[in-house]
């Protein structure tokens, strides 16, 4: 039997769509506190106001690199320079799809005029990722696929030691490699742009829609699914959409904790 030490936690930092509304952040996460999945629009004051430390962020994985998802990370490297004096001693991993994630934290790094300040630098090492791969963060296992999006993207799954276990679609079309990848999972964080409506029909899609999460977390046989990433007055539609094809379906609330495992979930 496993103890609250060898649960997962999952904070919902954002949950809504590319253009948030007021008082709401894209889709951002972090788990046990310390693995950022995607950084939103806003960061460091969201992690705060979740009482998470921002220099407790060890990694920060990528699903892809557009706009909505990647606005916070010089929020987070300007505050590890800030902070200089208090930040750990180990450096801060950040992942990503190959070809992409170098060129947005070197991009971060020029906003921040590092070579004009460069007291605000501090140690980060750039991981590029390709659909397949696998790694460790600490006691955690980190497994990926590649999306289906218009821009090169990644699929993440993380299994603690003790076997707990959560999926992260990011923004991707109904994806079969994302059905194995997630096989089992306790949880299931996916995207549902297009709401209620199913974007498998189309051969160009780029994003799901809640049925199609649905389909996924039914055929990987998933604990629960968390929909994501959805404009608030789609949501009620959405909710339906997808409960009908997988009855343990909810929406993520902004800073909503999920645990899973440890012997109960919540």
């Amino acid at each position: 039997m496993t103890s609250a030490d060898d649960a997962l936690s999952i904070c919902f930092i954002g949950t809504d769509s590319c253009t948030p509304t007021k008082g709401n952040n894209t889709a951002s996460m972090v788990v046990d506190g310390r693995i950022l999945i995607d950084t939103g629009w806003y960061l460091t004051d969201r992690l705060l106001a979740c009482d998470i430390d921002p220099l407790a962020i060890e990694a920060v994985l990528f699903t892809h690199c557009h706009h909505d998802h990647i606005m916070g990370l010089p929020q987070l490297i300007f505050y590890y320079g800030i902070r200089r004096n208090d930040r750990p001693d180990r450096p801060l991993h950040i992942f990503g799809p190959a070809g992409e994630v170098g060129r947005v934290v070197a991009d971060a790094q020029r906003y921040l005029q590092f070579d004009r300040y460069p007291h605000l630098a501090s140690d980060i090492q750039v991981h590029e990722l390709a659909g397949g791969d696998a790694f460790a963060l600490g006691d955690l296992r980190v497994a990926t696929c590649a999306a289906r999006h218009n821009v090169p993207g990644l699929n993440y799954r993380i299994d603690s030691a003790a076997g707990a276990s959560v999926a992260f679609s990011g923004d991707t079309a109904f994806n079969p490699d994302l059905i194995a990848l997630a096989q089992g999972a306790d949880l299931l964080v996916h995207e549902a742009s297009h709401g209620a409506t199913s974007s498998r029909a189309s051969e160009t899609a780029a994003h799901s829609g809640a049925p199609d999460a649905a389909e996924v977390a039914k055929q990987a046989g998933v604990g629960r699914l968390a929909l994501v990433h959805c404009g608030q007055s789609a949501r009620d539609a959405a909710l339906a959409a997808a409960q009908a094809i997988f009855a343990d379906t909810y929406f993520a609330q902004e800073g909503e904790v999920v645990t899973i495992g440890g012997g109960e979930e919540g």
